[in-house]
C-alpha cells in the first residue's frame, strides 16, 4: 500500500511539474524569439541614433572636416599670390645758415609728401613636381583618414550591438533569478509544512531561508548592474531603450569559410584600407623632397604708382611728380648645395615609407589572426548554446524528479534547492552563450567591414565625407 501511494504521488507530481515546465518552456521561447532585421528593432534604432549622437563619432567627424582643409592648403601652391601695398610719408624741414658761428638766418621751410601704392602677383610655374607630389600626398592622407573614420564608426556600432546583447543577457538573468526566487519561496513553505508534520528537520527550513536570501542578494546585484548597463547604453546612443528588447536575426553568414572571410576583409576592412592609403601617401611624400639641381621657375608682375610733392616756402618752389611703373619678371633658381638638408629629408621620407609598408603588412596579419580567433569563438559559443539548452532539459527533468522524491520523503529540501540552483546555472550558461554568440557575430562583421549602415540597412547620420571633401576642395 505504501509503495502504491508513493507511485500515485510521484505520478501526480510529474503531471503538475510537466505542465508547469511546459509553461516555463513556452515563456522561455517567447522571450528568446528572434526577429527579422528591420529598422523597427530596438537595436537598429539605437544604431541610427548612435550615428547621429555618439560623441566619439561626432568628434571624429569634426576632425575629418578639419583634415579636408589640408587639400586647400596644398593646392594653394598652384594658385597666384597677390599682394597689395601702400605707403604715405610726410616731411617738414627748416633751413638755417650760419653768420659768425651763429645759426640765425632762416632760409625758409621745406615740406614733402610721398604717397605710393602697388599690386604684386607671383605665380609658381615649376618647382620640380614637388608641389604636385605634396598635393597627391595630402589627398591620399585624406583617404586614409576616411578609412580611419569608417573604422571608428564601425567600432562604435560594434560596441553598441554588444552592449545591447549584454543588456538582454542581464535582463534574462534577472528573469531567471526571479523564477528561482519564487521557487525558493515555495521551498520555504514546503520545508515549514514538512517540519510541522514532523517529516523534516528545522535545518531544512533554515537552509531554505538561506537559499532565498542568497538568491535575493544576487537579484538585487543583477538589477543594479542592469540599470548601469542601460544608462551607459543610452549615453552611448542617445536612445531610450524600450521595455521589450528583441534579439535580431543572424547578423553573420555562418556558412562563410575562413578564407572567404579573409578575402572579404582584405577588400572591405577599413583599417586595412587606411594602412594601404597611408603607404601610398608615404611613397608619394618621397617625391616632395627637392635635392640639388632641381630648378624652380616663378613668374611675377608688379604695378607701382607714387605721388611726390615737395615745396619751399621762401623760394616758392613747388615740385610735383607722378610716377607709374609695371614690372614683369621670370625667375629661375637652381639650388647647388643646401647643406644636405634636402637629401636628409628624402632619406627620412624613404624610411617612413618603409615603416608604412611594414605597418600595412602587420595590419593585414593582425586582421587575419583576429578573423581566425573570432570564427573559432563564434563556433564555440554556438556549440555552448546548443549544449546549454540540452543541459536545461536534463536539469528540468532532474528538478521534477527531485521534487517528487522530496514529497515522497525519499529526498530532503536541500536536494531540491541544489536541483533548483543547477537549473538556474544551466539557464544562466545558456544566456551567456547566447550573448557570446551574437557578440562574436558583431566582432566578425566589424573585421569584415560590414558593421556599417549600408550592411545593417539603417539610416546613416547624413554626413557624407566625400561630398564634404568635394565642397571643401573648391574653396579658395
Amino acid at each position: 500500500m505504501l509503495l502504491r501511494k508513493l507511485l500515485i504521488i510521484a505520478c501526480l507530481s510529474s503531471i503538475v511539474v510537466i505542465a508547469s515546465e511546459s509553461q516555463t518552456t513556452d515563456k522561455l521561447d517567447s522571450t528568446k524569439k528572434v526577429a527579422k532585421n528591420n529598422p523597427d528593432n530596438a537595436l537598429f534604432k539605437a544604431i541610427e541614433h548612435a550615428l547621429r549622437n555618439n560623441k566619439e563619432i561626432l568628434a571624429a567627424q569634426e576632425e575629418l572636416q578639419a583634415i579636408h582643409e589640408n587639400h586647400v592648403s596644398a593646392a594653394a601652391s598652384f594658385r597666384p599670390k597677390v599682394n597689395f601695398s601702400t605707403q604715405y610719408q610726410a616731411g617738414n624741414k627748416k633751413n638755417w645758415i650760419s653768420q659768425k658761428n651763429n645759426w640765425d638766418y632762416n632760409l625758409g621751410n621745406s615740406k614733402s609728401y610721398v604717397k605710393s601704392y602697388g599690386i604684386g602677383v607671383k605665380q609658381n610655374i615649376f618647382h620640380g613636381f614637388a608641389d604636385v607630389a605634396a598635393l597627391k600626398e595630402v589627398d591620399l592622407s585624406v583617404k586614409a583618414k576616411w578609412s580611419e573614420f569608417e573604422a571608428r564608426k564601425q567600432e562604435v556600432l560594434k560596441n553598441v550591438a554588444i552592449a545591447y546583447f549584454t543588456i538582454i543577457a542581464k535582463k534574462e538573468e534577472i528573469n531567471h533569478l526571479k523564477s528561482l526566487l519564487d521557487a525558493r519561496k515555495e521551498s520555504i513553505e514546503v520545508a515549514k509544512e514538512t517540519n510541522e508534520a514532523g517529516s523534516a528537520k528545522y535545518l531544512d527550513v533554515a537552509q531554505a531561508n538561506a537559499a532565498y536570501a542568497e538568491t535575493e542578494s544576487k537579484l538585487a546585484k543583477a538589477e543594479a548592474e542592469y540599470i548601469a548597463y542601460v544608462a551607459q547604453f543610452e549615453e552611448m546612443t542617445g536612445y531610450k531603450l524600450p521595455n521589450n528588447l528583441v534579439i535580431p536575426g543572424v547578423l553573420f553568414d555562418e556558412n562563410m569559410t575562413e578564407q572567404q572571410a579573409i578575402d572579404l576583409a582584405l577588400k572591405n576592412n577599413p583599417t586595412i584600407s587606411a594602412s594601404i592609403y597611408a603607404l601610398s601617401a608615404a611613397k608619394t611624400a618621397v617625391k616632395k623632397a627637392t635635392p640639388e639641381f632641381t630648378p624652380s621657375v616663378d613668374l611675377s608682375y608688379n604695378f607701382d604708382q607714387s605721388y611726390d610733392h615737395s615745396s619751399k616756402h621762401r623760394s616758392s618752389l613747388d615740385n610735383k611728380a607722378n610716377l607709374k611703373g609695371h614690372t614683369v619678371g621670370i625667375s629661375l633658381s637652381v639650388p647647388i648645395y643646401d647643406g644636405g638638408s634636402a637629401r636628409a629629408e628624402k632619406r627620412k621620407l624613404i624610411k617612413l615609407a618603409t615603416k608604412a609598408a611594414v605597418e600595412k603588412e602587420k595590419t593585414i596579419e593582425d586582421v587575419k589572426t583576429q578573423i581566425k580567433s573570432v570564427l573559432a569563438a563564434l563556433n564555440a559559443s554556438k556549440q555552448s548554446l546548443i549544449s546549454a539548452r540540452e543541459v536545461i532539459k536534463a536539469r528540468e527533468i532532474a528538478l521534477r524528479d527531485t521534487k517528487a522524491e522530496c514529497k515522497a520523503g525519499v529526498k530532503i529540501i536541500k536536494d531540491e534547492l541544489d536541483a533548483q540552483e543547477q537549473l538556474f546555472e544551466a539557464k544562466f550558461m545558456e544566456t551567456q552563450a547566447e550573448n557570446d554568440y551574437f557578440s562574436s557575430q558583431c566582432r566578425a562583421n566589424a573585421l569584415l567591414g560590414r558593421m556599417d549602415a549600408r550592411y545593417l540597412k539603417v539610416i546613416d547620420s547624413g554626413f557624407d565625407y566625400k561630398d564634404h571633401f568635394r565642397k571643401t576642395s573648391r574653396k579658395l
